[in-house]
């Protein structure tokens, strides 16, 4: 036997076992003891640099009690998304994975333990989606946001979605460096060229429109900021909201175009806000939305340009976003 106390050879390093050890004991059980720790696939999309799936089998540590298994990841996580994932883990939000770490909030990047959501994302922004998933994705997103409104002071360790946010999103990280290549491809030219004025136009303001929407302070809180369908895991009907390393504090308008691509998708969700005493009227709603749909049309325009080079058959991605750019205008 081991000493960890189970016949079984160890899988993992002692400060993985500490780690999955300390989050079963804050999470699972108080009293519950690791046994054994089984390695498992990453799925099909879900495979990165440092993410590990466990099945780990726990003992209670009480009498007549009986072993269970739990589903656990393991990550290296920004100091940024460790504490947006305590945070919320500490307010209590159902639709964010459990999460646990062992280092200070101080260190740059740290393991962080979390709750395995599985593999099955909801489905793309060109697919349908079921209708009673939106309404649990609204509600589960307008809880996060209005939880966290107006806490600038508790939440200043967040970075800003400021103007120099913006700028540096749509300037230097994202849409001007891809839009910039695919306007020297003639044959990207000749396929979207009636969009492309309308789409330059709409890039020359928006730094300053989402600028503007960020002054609304009725509206900043705690924003994921890159809530899409990949980032979004549904097990046995239940969306989680993972990858917090983008987090901010900002509009909440920001959450919303690229998961619910359309006003109609969103609606949910800003009665969901009413619900929890946040009323937004609906002509202001679908204003700020618009603007944050063609600020998120030009935020993510950039991948699909790449693809679309290699692939031709990506240009219904590429409209999609030109769509959300035109829509806002």
């Amino acid at each position: 036997m081991n000493d960890r106390g189970s016949d079984e050879p160890v899988a993992v390093g002692d400060d993985v076992w500490l780690l999955l050890q300390a989050t079963i004991a804050r999470y699972v059980s108080p009293t519950g003891r690791i046994v054994r720790v089984d390695p498992l696939p990453i799925g099909s999309g879900m495979s990165g640099a440092t993410l590990r799936r466990y099945r780990v089998t726990v003992e209670p540590g009480i009498a007549g009690g009986s072993p269970r298994t739990v589903r656990l990841v393991t990550k290296d996580a920004s100091s940024i998304e460790r504490r947006a994932i305590a945070w919320l883990n500490a307010q209590r939000h159902p639709n964010v994975p459990f999460g646990h770490a062992l280092a200070p909030p101080s260190a740059d990047t740290a393991p962080i333990c979390l709750q395995d959501a599985g593999d099955s994302h909801r489905p793309n922004s060109l697919a349908p989606v079921p209708a009673d998933l939106v309404r649990r994705e609204s509600a589960a997103l307008a809880g996060i946001h209005a939880a966290n409104l107006g806490r600038s002071h508790e939440l200043a360790w967040l970075p800003s979605a400021d103007h120099g946010y913006f700028e540096r999103m749509i300037e230097r990280d994202a849409f001007r460096p891809a839009w910039t290549a695919a306007l020297a491809d003639n044959a990207f030219v000749e396929q979207f060229g009636p969009a492309i004025e309308r789409v330059e136009a709409r890039a020359a303001r928006i730094v300053g429109e989402m600028a503007r929407l960020n002054d609304e302070r009725d509206a900043l809180t705690l924003v994921h900021t890159d809530i899409n369908p990949s980032n979004v895991l549904v097990q046995d009907g239940i969306p989680f909201i993972i990858d917090w390393q983008a987090a901010h504090y900002g509009s909440f308008y920001l959450d919303l175009p690229h998961h619910f691509c359309t006003l109609d998708q969103a609606e949910p969700y800003r009665l969901a806000l009413g619900r929890l005493g946040v009323a937004v009227e609906a002509r202001r709603f679908a204003e700020r939305y618009r603007a944050a749909a063609a600020y998120t049309g030009l935020r993510y325009l950039w991948w699909t340009l790449d693809a679309w080079r290699e692939d031709r058959s990506m240009a219904a991605w590429v409209w999609h976003y030109v769509g959300m750019i035109e829509g806002g205008a």
